[in-house]
């Protein structure tokens, strides 16, 4: 468990101490024997991991160390490690971006589309980049008729994602009858899922909890807004909420 704790940012003293503590409460002395601490520096790791709200110390003589909950303290350093690494990938995305526009380059992370034909490609993106899971909003503005060419390649797309193990889950307007691929795909494979709502919320795609397309669309299908393609987990996280939602609010 050591390697892993300092996986999870702690530094060797620091994780051969925890590691003790999360099985009995010590004091110093033997803490420092235990976890194989020189005893000069034990007083500053407990110190440390104090700080860090990882240990706590009784008002007994003498004192002992302990942790309240071991679930608790992994689960709080896997969740910082996790916002860390979030963080940092958000930042080398922006600056990634921010140079292709400066190079007049396309940017992967951030992809915008104001014609039909952008419209095609970037949705295909949805499905073709998709590993484990693709939750899919499509509001009252939905036209499965409209564009049948495009929305024919997008279908088999969706039915070759799931067939090679990736879960879709949709939310479909009430009376909107499902493509001909799409109902059979329904049918027989326990990967492809919906539910039916009303909804006017805009449609959108979430991929693998980390990449999100938003398409601005309307009643009128010949009014197209635009399409956008942004890789941001945040933004992931915030509509995976939205959606689930929905889902439980769905028939």
């Amino acid at each position: 468990m050591i390697e892993e704790l300092k996986q999870l940012g702690l530094n060797h003293y620091e994780a051969k101490t925890l590691e003790v503590l999360f099985k009995n409460k010590e004091n110093l002395r033997e803490l420092s024997k235990k976890a194989g601490v020189p005893f000069g520096k034990i007083y500053s790791v407990v110190k440390s991991l104090k700080e860090k709200a990882l240990v706590k110390e009784t008002n007994s003589r003498p004192k002992l160390v302990y942790v309240e909950n071991t679930s608790d303290i992994i689960g709080r350093l896997i969740k910082e490690k996790q916002d860390k690494e979030k963080a940092i990938l958000e930042k080398l995305r922006e600056l990634s971006s921010e140079i292709d526009k400066e190079k007049q380059r396309e940017s992967k992370f951030f992809q915008i589309g104001t014609t039909i034909k952008e419209n095609r490609e970037i949705q295909l993106r949805s499905f073709s980049e998709a590993e484990n899971e693709v939750l899919q909003i499509l509001n009252i503005h939905h036209k499965p008729s409209s564009n049948r060419e495009a929305k024919t390649l997008w279908e088999k797309e969706i039915e070759k994602a799931v067939k090679q193990g990736v879960v879709f889950k949709a939310i479909y307007p009430k009376n909107i009858i499902l493509p001909k691929i799409l109902q059979k795909l329904n049918k027989n494979s326990g990967g492809f899922q919906i539910k039916r709502l009303d909804t006017d919320f805009i449609r959108c795609d979430i991929i693998d909890g980390k990449k999100v397309l938003l398409k601005l669309v309307q009643e009128d299908p010949l009014q197209f807004g635009g399409i956008l393609f942004v890789e941001n987990e945040r933004l992931a996280e915030n509509l995976t909420k939205i959606f689930n939602e929905m889902w439980e609010m769905g028939d």
